[in-house]
């Protein structure tokens, strides 16, 4: 039967149970019994109802019993004195459990587990405790397995200087603790009643490759690692930095040029720390997607000055056709809200919107190598990069 206005129907007590049951998942403390109030219409509504708030009343007393849940009555006058519940009370977690039905039971015994497991593996306030189940109660059973035993051995072992992988810890993966700011650390960290664990960071790597003809081939490409301040770039004032391995390869000769291979994200890490880049003339073409354009808008939010190249609306309105919607690993691209890029170019952010939230497009992504060559090195001479010409390159079909 449908809800009787003003009273609760066992769907609508479920709701209430589930609800309850996923904001006290983490509490140490029992958040049990719970009563959940039915709610009794006015007396001019239960004589005109009178059917439907019996059945109603018979339905839900069934449903408590079978669940074994408590009520709560009052007497009201429908013709004759009646006795009408007025609460449902949920005695134990146990029964609530058998309420709320077996996929969120199973997240309730997987919770407590956790909560039982933080207990044993760490001397701290309960609400500490707590916060760190919530922090990472999206992760994996095996992969809060690991957490645990990741602070029982920081506990007993001082890891300062260590990178993340350089970590002796059984069944850990490289990349298991590499990211600081990820709540898997935060809660390793407030469970361990540390600011941070003093882990060092790998050092961040600068590649390229000299594009100037008159280099010797011996030394066509280099890795730096930075901060760096060596003679390696002396002699060097133009720098492309592209987004992808292809057209790194790819790149042709500028004279006193290097191409710089950008590897994603990593580039706003890594130029601004090699002072001699601030110096030369640096061209950024990434991929015409919204990570293309928020890296770029990082690089010049760090100080770099840079142009760009194919990256606003009239390149993608030219290029469309080469797009996709797709990620790397085949997952449809979605639609975001934009964030703030302060680094970007009026063009290039009317691009980054577009791509970003407009419905009406078919792709959001271009990747810079399926742009011929030949069009960049155009738009690079424009720019008075001295990129020689090529002269036959076809242009994709």
């Amino acid at each position: 039967m449908g809800t009787v206005v003003g009273m609760k129907d066992i769907a609508a007590i479920t709701t209430c149970v589930k609800k309850h049951m996923r904001s006290h998942m983490y509490d140490i403390e029992p958040a049990w019994p719970f009563p959940v109030p039915v709610g009794l219409p006015d007396q001019a509504f239960l004589e005109t109802n009178a059917i439907a708030v019996h059945d109603n009343n018979n339905e839900i007393r069934q449903w408590a019993s079978k669940n074994g849940c408590e009520i709560i009555t009052k007497h009201r006058t429908i013709g004759t004195s009646v006795e009408l519940i007025s609460k449902v009370v949920v005695p134990d977690e146990s029964i609530a459990m058998r309420v709320v039905g077996r996929t969120l039971a199973a997240e309730c015994r997987e919770a407590r587990r956790r909560i039982a497991c933080l207990v044993a593996a760490c001397d701290v306030a309960p609400e500490t405790i707590e916060s760190a189940a919530r922090m990472t109660g999206h992760e994996q059973p095996d992969d809060f397995d690991l957490l645990v035993s990741a602070v029982r051995y920081f506990r007993h072992h001082d890891v300062t200087g260590m990178t993340p992988r350089q970590i002796p810890l059984t069944g850990f993966s490289g990349k298991w603790l590499n990211e600081s700011k990820t709540n898997r650390r935060k809660a390793i960290c407030r469970l361990l009643g540390v600011e941070t664990l003093g882990l060092s960071k790998r050092p961040t790597e600068l590649r390229f490759r000299y594009l100037d003809p008159v280099r010797d081939d011996a030394e066509l490409e280099r890795i730096i690692w930075c901060p760096w301040e060596g003679e390696a770039l002396s002699g060097i004032k133009y720098a492309v930095i592209v987004e992808n391995k292809d057209t790194y390869q790819t790149m042709p000769p500028i004279a006193q040029g290097i191409c710089i291979w950008g590897s994603g994200r990593a580039v706003s890490d890594a130029v601004p720390a090699v002072p001699a880049l601030r110096d030369m003339r640096i061209v950024y073409w990434g991929d015409m997607d919204a990570d293309g354009l928020e890296i770029l808008s990082t690089l010049r939010e760090s100080g770099i000055e840079c142009d760009s190249i194919l990256m606003d609306c009239d390149a993608y309105d030219r290029y469309h056709r080469f797009g996709t919607d797709r990620t790397e690993r085949s997952a449809k691209i979605a639609m975001r809200e934009p964030k703030p890029t302060p680094g970007l170019q009026s063009a290039e952010r009317r691009l980054y919107e577009r791509l970003c939230a407009d419905k009406t497009i078919a792709y959001r992504r271009i990747e810079q190598e399926r742009i011929p060559m030949r069009d960049a090195v155009d738009e690079l001479r424009k720019l008075g990069i001295p990129v020689e010409s090529i002269e036959n390159q076809d242009l994709p079909i």
